[in-house]
């Protein structure tokens, strides 16, 4: 692997750095160091917003604590990494809004109706992802290494969309929206094919029409995108045509996942999707699994150690070899969605702090690390 490290956010809710102030920064970053992770994903913006921005439809949380300084803290991290030598990426999730203020149509309620998730043909989107990416650039390109885009359930049915389906079936030789929408059940089929490809073209086109506005802000860093795994009993479903993806932009790395981050069901399946195939096709695999997250899906499945989770991973790494490993979360300090400090004890710590260095020394003790260039 050329990086290991931790995935977290800034961003409210999420229940791990939202509150953090300098000290814990520092505290973070030299655990990182002395534990042997060189690499960072920090989150800003998420279904909420995790720094201080200019546009109105962002969420502004004073309770933030990089809001709440300006971005000073996130200037303090970004620049407390370098001199670490840890790389650094900002996570920007371009789907998702506070149903208030971002206020456009079309968008389908997600978890609540707090937030709003919109699909990529969504009138005035694409507009306000160029703001966005533009913004961070502007703001932190210069203190980063790479930036990761995630266009999270942009795939989905809507009414607009149709006509556009329709076209692009016409130009392909596909079937059109009325004939696959008329699909017979069966379980051991997969009927959504030709939406998926449908799909996997506008992630292409918005992803270079994000790469032209970043470049064209001077930005010379890394490129990566997610790709979104469901994980079901005997069933693993990837949303993205990673060959025509692979086809269309070779030079843009994959993150990848397991939807419910438990790596007790489907394990090989998971690994197969998650490393195996982007590798084999030609595509940089960076894959994403628990940290210190007590995030649980699907309830019915109780929780486990988080250190039996850890292990699971650690072994997939040696077996699989993503190029990168990250741990979603290095913190548990909020009674949070993802980290949460009062489920923490279920999963085997009281503290966040303690949970992190164990990690890394697990990872140690297994000899899970960077491999030197």
């Amino acid at each position: 692997m050329k990086e290991i490290g931790f995935w977290d956010y800034t961003c409210p809710t999420h229940g791990s750095l939202e509150r953090y102030h300098q000290s814990d920064w520092d505290a973070l970053l030299d655990d990182m160091a002395e534990g042997g992770f060189n690499s960072l994903v920090l989150g800003i913006k998420w279904l909420t917003t995790g720094y201080r921005s200019r546009y109105p439809w962002l969420d502004q949380d004073p309770e933030c604590t990089a809001i709440n300084s300006d971005n000073a803290l996130i200037h303090h991290a970004l620049q407390g990494a370098r001199r670490r030598n840890i790389r650094t990426w900002l996570l920007v999730v371009a789907t998702i809004y506070p149903t208030r203020q971002f206020n456009l149509p079309y968008g389908v309620p997600y978890w609540g109706p707090e937030f709003t998730v919109y699909d990529l043909d969504c009138p005035g989107l694409g507009e306000r992802m160029k703001m966005l990416f533009e913004e961070v650039v502007d703001l932190f390109g210069n203190e980063t290494d790479g930036i990761v885009v995630e266009l999270e359930f942009c795939d989905g049915e809507a009414p607009h969309r149709i006509p556009i389906y329709d076209e692009w079936a016409h130009k392909n030789n596909r079937p059109d929206f009325a004939t696959i929408k008329n699909i017979r059940l069966e379980p051991r089929a997969y009927p959504y094919a030709h939406w998926r490809d449908f799909t996997t073209t506008r992630r292409i086109e918005v992803l270079r029409q994000i790469e032209a506005v970043v470049r064209a802000r001077g930005f010379q860093g890394e490129l990566t995108s997610i790709i979104e795994l469901d994980n079901q009993p005997t069933a693993v479903l990837g949303n993205v045509n990673m060959e025509m993806l692979w086809l269309a932009l070779p030079h843009w790395p994959v993150v990848t996942y397991d939807s419910i981050y438990d790596r007790r069901r489907n394990r090989l399946a998971t690994m197969d999707f998650c490393v195996r195939q982007p590798q084999q096709l030609g595509l940089s695999a960076y894959y994403l699994t628990r940290g210190v997250m007590t995030f649980g899906i699907p309830p019915e499945m109780p929780p486990t150690g988080l250190e039996e989770q850890w292990r699971l991973s650690l072994e997939d790494a040696q077996i699989y070899r993503p190029d990168i490993l990250w741990f979603m979360g290095s913190d548990a300090r909020l009674d949070g969605a993802v980290c949460s400090n009062v489920k923490l004890p279920q999963w085997g710590f009281n503290d966040g702090r303690v949970a992190r260095q164990r990690l890394m020394q697990l990872a140690t003790e297994m000899g899970v690390h960077v491999e030197r260039q």
